[in-house]
């Protein structure tokens, strides 16, 4: 398996240690009731629920990571002057027209950012 699909079926951090206290949780209480047979069927179908659900969260606070990134970066790429009228700008006095486009305050042009 190539190593993006194995990173993207690992959990990390908060969402590792969800997963971790389920099956802890699910164990103990098939110790104390010692209902093996039907309880370890549910511990495992509700360990592969949450592990799903815990997926889409992480996949999803990865994608808004990369976002601001972007967002950051652009940010940083924003000209001292408009290339069009000349005037001051900075990544606080631009349009931000999308995540990485931006225009200039005063004569509304495209604002090309630097590489």
């Amino acid at each position: 398996m190539s190593d993006t699909k194995s990173k993207e079926r690992e959990l990390t951090g908060l969402y590792a240690a969800i997963q971790s206290g389920i099956w802890l949780i699910g164990l103990a209480i098939l110790f104390y009731t010692k209902n093996w047979f039907p309880g370890i069927l549910i511990l495992v179908a509700l360990s592969g629920i949450t592990q799903a659900v815990l997926q889409g969260f992480a996949k999803r606070d990865a994608e808004k990571e990369q976002v601001v990134q972007a967002a950051r970066q652009a940010a940083l790429s924003v000209p001292a002057n408009c290339p069009t009228c000349g005037a001051a700008i900075s990544a606080e006095s631009v349009v931000w027209t999308g995540a990485t486009t931006a225009q200039c305050p005063y004569c509304k042009a495209a604002v090309p950012l630097k590489a």
